[in-house]
């Protein structure tokens, strides 16, 4: 008398490999994400910031939301209503001013002060001028900390 195969031995291996394998990529996919820098610093790592890029194409750079962590010295700070616009000089540029805006809503645990460095985490809004037309890529200051 002939025996009967099994079906359950051959589908069950392949819905065993299937899993496995269903394991494998998701515990790759979360070691990925742990792993990998986040887009969206906090006071950091300054990232690599050219503020001539930013100059000649603003709008890839200053996307409104993207978040920044630059490190810089203060070379001038202006009085603009209750806000103030800082100029900074960053390491790898000492020649050109990136300008940030302050804005009087902003609770910075530091005093800014000209001369002094400082690692600044900013946020690209998108704005208005005097005329309404639009300004894109203005770099508004989240929160700053004193380098030593």
């Amino acid at each position: 008398m002939a025996r009967k195969r099994s079906r359950k031995g051959k589908g069950g291996n392949i819905f065993g490999i299937v899993v496995t394998l269903a394991v494998v990529v998701l515990l790759v996919g979360i070691g990925y994400l742990l792993m990998s820098p986040s887009k969206t610093n906090t006071l950091g790592k300054p990232q690599h910031f050219s503020i001539r890029d930013y100059r000649n194409d603003g709008s890839r750079l200053a996307v409104p939301g993207n978040h920044y962590v630059l490190e810089g010295r203060i070379e001038s700070i202006e009085t603009i209503g209750n806000d103030r616009m800082i100029a900074i000089s960053m390491k790898n540029n000492r020649n050109e001013r990136l300008p940030l805006l302050v804005t009087k809503d902003t609770h910075l645990s530091v005093n800014l002060t000209r001369n002094d460095y400082f690692i600044f985490d900013v946020e690209c809004r998108t704005g208005r001028d005097a005329s309404g037309n639009e300004i894109k890529g203005i770099l508004v200051v989240k929160n700053a900390e004193s380098v030593k």
